[in-house]
């Protein structure tokens, strides 16, 4: 199944689910930041993920890579601490330039299955928080933009929340590829302005068994509408030698249910 027919197939599910959904809490979205919300979708309910795209820099050997990716993530409550996620990139350009010569590209990228599993704790201002989220990542994506190989990911974010101001996590990952560890961590540090905005800076610390250590620093906001809609958007940007120079991108959330009142 390409990520096409994958995001298809979950596109019509969520319609389905729209239509049947009890009342709900409005969900924490996992966009934007490192890392993902401590808490799952209530279950019977849907939410949609969407960059509009996101943008990456980088150079190498010579080249300059420009990418633009729409990367979509589609999050369906399961029930309890469970919750499926199906994501992938429908759209992806690629512009490359160097060494005298110039070529673009547009193409599909790979698709992920995952599951977030959170148990601990509910989120909530003054608590303590964590969850785990489990990812296979299908090399079935264009040759420009996906991995080539099947990736296994497994990643956890832990949050503290002293008061309904203040937001901090840390998140940690794993990616294996190729017989390869890429390892993550990354500490995020956020706070609330009035009802809607949340703004926040991060630090990503990568260490790839291949391409060497990065280090990325940035930050980003999210403005909420409602109950159902959120944008977001953010940048980051390298600190040394290897990985992108830049990383940016806005994203607009969706939660398809029906609030409680």
């Amino acid at each position: 199944m390409t990520s096409r027919h994958a995001l298809a197939v979950f596109a019509a599910l969520a319609t389905f689910v729209v239509a049947t959904a009890a009342r709900a809490d409005p969900p924490d979205f996992d966009r934007p930041g490192a890392g993902f919300a401590t808490t799952v979708l209530p279950v019977g309910t849907v939410a949609l993920e969407q960059g509009l795209p996101t943008y990456e820099r980088q150079r190498e050997d010579g080249y300059l890579d420009r990418t633009y990716t729409a990367d979509s993530l589609i999050r369906v409550g399961l029930g309890g601490p469970v919750e499926l996620q199906v994501g992938g990139s429908a759209w992806n350009r690629l512009e490359e330039r160097g060494q005298g010569s110039r070529r673009h590209a547009v193409g599909h990228g790979d698709s992920s299955v995952g599951v977030k599993w959170a148990p601990g704790g509910s989120g909530d201002a003054g608590a303590f928080s964590w969850a785990a989220l489990g990812q296979v990542t299908f090399a079935n994506g264009d040759s420009d933009f996906g991995n080539g190989a099947r990736q296994v990911s497994l990643g956890a974010t832990m949050q503290w929340q002293p008061d309904k101001v203040i937001q901090n996590t840390l998140y940690a990952n794993v990616d294996r590829l190729k017989g390869r560890n890429t390892w993550t961590l990354a500490p995020t540090f956020g706070r609330k302005f009035g009802e809607n905005v949340v703004a926040y800076v991060e630090a990503d610390a990568i260490h790839d068994a291949e391409d060497g250590n990065e280090l990325q620093l940035g930050g980003g906001m999210a403005y909420t509408l409602g109950d159902h809609m959120q944008l977001d958007a953010y940048a980051l940007h390298r600190v040394g030698r290897h990985g992108p120079s830049v990383r940016a991108g806005l994203g607009l959330s969706v939660f398809f249910g029906n609030p409680k009142n």
